[in-house]
């Protein structure tokens, strides 16, 4: 297909426009004269291709280590007496259109088809809106109010949509993701010729109907709980629907995740780049995830040989995070050798040399926390909330554990066996998680949903970290400090800029967003 060059002098919003074959801007395009047609097969996959929707990219990877580790005191950080400045070099504004481009090529396609071929193409669109609300969500809990309804309509020449609140698009979200779990409900494939490609192009899922569905649904119970200071009644209502539904992510075998194909271009344009070059600044282990996996009295958490692996003495140890002497820690920090580091870094077996590594885009143990936390707002939900906090424990043991087997790599530099772990007995495990439900029976008040906040800061980890960070804010208003893992020198960050593109190019809408272009307004839903 024979293109021509795209020009924006309007990156953040012109992104939306993508490319088109029937509209007033075709000509800027496609050749009508080209080899191929658009279809909405190729759009379609290359919608689920996009770095940086559920594979974790390199470039984005890269600056939120650096950006979002401190912050969430997810990498080993110290406290070293001058206040944080705020930056993020990476551009999640602009990115995320740029994700919607195939989508919006597809809609404009669609949109020109005969009704038989509508009907037949349903399931792309669906499917597709599905991926579509999941970039947005990730884009509104990191910027708050984006052009929502009105974007991706540059071929109708809308160049410069409005800036939609974040309190209308998540309703609009929730609804859309509804309509398409309902439509998908006890649909199947016909036998027409587009509706039997479809498996084929669906990278995801392989046209998995029902893991759709379940994809779907544990978005929905993921969005409803960050209305939990805002739209009480909204979340408990899309809970219980989903719940009634029964089809959401329970176990490990219906975990969302994703394994990528190309492992052969992973180190290049992946996560594990990025992983490669921050491991040694940012990736010691954190002392404050590290305390909360070995507690006075319990027995160790089983998942620490599997985040982690030993520093140079064979011991797990953490970087401080308020350190009375940072010279003097500075000084033993051993980075030459990466067989021998000191302190302990996250374990390059499980993460950073492990590319069979599936990402994990919503698994059971996010939900299971998320449903404990629902019960204890929603007393009359049918849920047992100390056993969702024990099952999504074990499922994060169970998840880390077969990561790490999954990669038998060793023979990079810097390998050392104890990296690769052998799983502890069941009985083993079991007294573990027999401690950590009496610990949270036990507890009183909000410090119940402190336990299910420290149980996703272990789980998300380095890997999760805007999960971790829309956690992390929504519950500061009822828990404050309590939900703080950073160096106390490292001031919360609530949200991104946009892109200086934005009050250049649509100087009127921007007007509506520019009171909050700071790193310091809390987002909508956070309710603070």
């Amino acid at each position: 297909m024979k293109t021509k060059k795209i020009f924006s002098a309007f990156a953040g919003i012109l992104l939306l426009s993508a490319v088109s074959c029937q509209s007033k801007l075709e000509g800027l395009y496609l050749d009508p004269d080209g080899f191929t047609s658009p279809t909405i097969e190729g759009f379609y996959t290359n919608t689920q291709q996009q770095l940086g929707i559920f594979r974790y990219s390199y470039g984005e990877m890269f600056h939120d280590f650096n950006t979002l580790n401190p912050v969430l005191g997810s990498g080993g950080f110290q406290n070293d007496g001058a206040p944080s400045s705020f930056s993020w070099v990476h551009d999640p504004y602009s990115d995320a259109y740029s994700k919607l481009r195939s989508f919006a090529a597809m809609q404009q396609v669609y949109n020109g088809l005969s009704e038989q071929d509508k009907q037949d193409y349903e399931i792309f669109m669906w499917t597709a809106g599905a991926i579509k609300e999941y970039i947005f969500h990730q884009l509104t809990d990191i910027c708050g109010d984006v052009p929502y309804f009105n974007a991706m309509q540059g071929t109708d020449l809308n160049f410069f949509p409005p800036f939609d609140k974040q309190s209308d698009i998540y309703p609009a979200m929730l609804a859309n993701l509804k309509e398409i779990s309902t439509n998908l409900d006890g649909y199947t494939l016909n036998s027409s010729f587009i509706q039997q490609q479809f498996p084929r192009n669906d990278v995801y899922f392989n046209g998995n109907i029902t893991m759709w569905r379940v994809f779907i649904n544990s978005l929905r119970l993921r969005l409803a709980l960050r209305l939990t200071n805002v739209m009480p009644d909204l979340a408990k209502s899309t809970i219980q629907e989903v719940l009634a539904d029964g089809v959401y992510a329970k176990d490990r075998a219906t975990s969302i995740t994703l394994v990528d194909r190309r492992q052969d271009q992973a180190m290049e344009l992946l996560i594990f780049r990025s992983l490669s070059e921050r491991l040694t600044a940012r990736l010691f282990v954190p002392a404050n995830m590290l305390n909360l996996m070995r507690k006075p009295g319990f027995a160790d958490d089983p998942r620490i040989p599997v985040l982690f692996q030993p520093d140079k003495d064979g011991n797990y140890t953490a970087m401080p995070t308020e350190a009375p002497d940072v010279a003097a820690i500075a000084a033993q920090i051993t980075t030459t050798d990466l067989a021998a580091t000191f302190p302990s870094m996250y374990n390059r077996t499980t993460f950073e040399r492990n590319f069979g590594m599936p990402y994990q885009i919503i698994t059971s143990s996010e939900i299971h926390l998320l449903k404990a936390e629902a019960k204890l707002r929603w007393a009359d939900l049918v849920i047992v909330a100390a056993d969702e906090y024990r099952a999504a424990i074990k499922e994060s043991i169970d998840i880390y554990y077969e990561i790490n087997a999954l990669n038998t790599n060793t023979t990079y530099n810097g390998y050392i066996p104890a990296s690769k772990a052998v799983k502890p007995p069941d009985a083993d495990i079991n007294t573990f998680l027999d401690q950590k439900t009496a610990e949270f029976n036990a507890a009183i008040g909000n410090e119940k949903i402190g336990l299910i906040y420290d149980q996703r800061y272990i789980h998300y980890n380095m890997l999760k970290p805007y999960e971790l960070w829309a956690d992390t804010r929504r519950l500061m208003k009822e828990l404050g400090a309590r939900v703080r893992k950073s160096p106390s020198n490292i001031r919360m960050m609530e949200r991104t800029v946009y892109p200086t593109s934005e009050e250049l190019n649509n100087p009127t809408n921007f007007q509506a967003v520019k009171a909050a272009n700071n790193y310091t307004t809390p987002v909508w839903w956070t309710g603070r």
